[in-house]
């Protein structure tokens, strides 16, 4: 790794990264279907085609994902009262809880490799994950609402 870029170097750490920690499909819900969910803001709600557009995927794909999560009580659309013919699909509370409580990431395996670490590696560790953080470009957390 010594000739690659520091981008580069992170680029493939992450990937070996995400291979390690990265939680298969749930019993209940499909990847494309944790997308989804992660992808409706807590407050207010989004337009059918935001959330094609965000899982790459056509509008009636994506319909029939968000009827299925409806049907199981995720999710649940609603009318914009300013605008009758636009939908909006909204989060109802079961989803709330779901999303609340999910991570894309196996926290437990996790959590096992980093007791390896000593606790000023993982204060270091923590410590520049959120430098980077700060410095990425801001990106609204679809959790978090406008």
């Amino acid at each position: 790794m010594a000739n690659k870029s520091t981008a580069e170097q992170f680029d493939l750490l992450y990937g070996r990264l995400w291979r390690a920690f990265f939680k298969p499909d749930a019993a209940d819900l499909s990847q494309h279907e944790r997308r989804l969910l992660h992808h409706v803001p807590t407050v207010g709600g989004i337009p059918l085609g935001d959330v094609s557009n965000h899982l790459g995927i056509p509008k009636s794909s994506a319909s029939e994902q968000v009827k299925s999560l409806e049907r199981r009580g995720f999710l649940t659309r609603r009318r914009d009262p300013e605008d009758e013919r636009r939908l909006s699909i909204v989060l109802t509370t079961k989803g709330q809880k779901r999303v609340a409580s999910d991570s894309v990431l196996d926290v437990k395996r996790l959590a096992t490799a980093l007791k390896k670490l000593s606790t000023m590696e993982r204060v270091a560790l923590l410590a520049g994950l959120e430098r980077l953080t700060a410095a990425a470009p801001k990106v609204p957390s679809p959790r978090l609402g406008p």
